[in-house]
């Protein structure tokens, strides 16, 4: 009896262990310099990166939130759950906007405290390649828009390390 109980719990922990690994070993870091590849202008892209469409991909780099959630807060901008992921701070949605290669629209499963965006970070999700476009306005008034050729269903934010 102990031996089957021993059994099951090695099938039990190696089961759950596997899928919270594996999907971290499922996850491919790329580089802003990968999405440089694509030329929005034609559309053409390396097979390399027509390979990442649909799966789990990691990148680094810095919120410009768009969206944000209403959690109750009395500003509705707590808690961000879309945002534009750029390679550089500063780098914004305003005049002129940065290359449609250049820019990830992330929409994100369940809302991040805005303060997690603050600084550099990592975005883990589903990359999808196509023609988007992101329109809106701040709370200044100011309208803005931009164009992607990226979204990232995102799956996980954390803090870049």
């Amino acid at each position: 009896m102990k031996n089957i109980f021993l059994v099951f719990i090695y099938f039990s922990l190696f089961t759950v262990f596997s899928s919270v690994l594996g999907s971290e070993v499922d996850t491919k870091i790329i580089t802003w310099a990968d999405l440089r590849k694509l030329n929005y202008k034609t559309g053409e892209r390396p097979q390399s990166l027509s390979q990442l469409i649909g799966k789990s991909i990691k990148i680094p780099g810095f919120a410009v939130p768009l969206v944000e959630n209403d959690g109750g807060d009395e500003d509705g901008f707590e808690y961000i759950k879309e945002f534009l992921l750029v390679p550089v701070y500063g780098m914004c949605i305003h005049v002129p906007p940065p290359p449609p290669n250049q820019v990830i629209h992330v929409i994100l499963e369940k809302p991040e405290h805005f303060e997690k965006l603050l600084y550099a970070i990592w975005v883990t999700g589903i990359l999808e390649i196509g023609e988007y476009y992101v329109e809106g306005s701040s709370d200044f008034g100011q309208v803005y828009d931009t164009e992607t050729t990226y979204l990232i269903r995102g799956l996980k934010v954390h803090e870049y390390d």
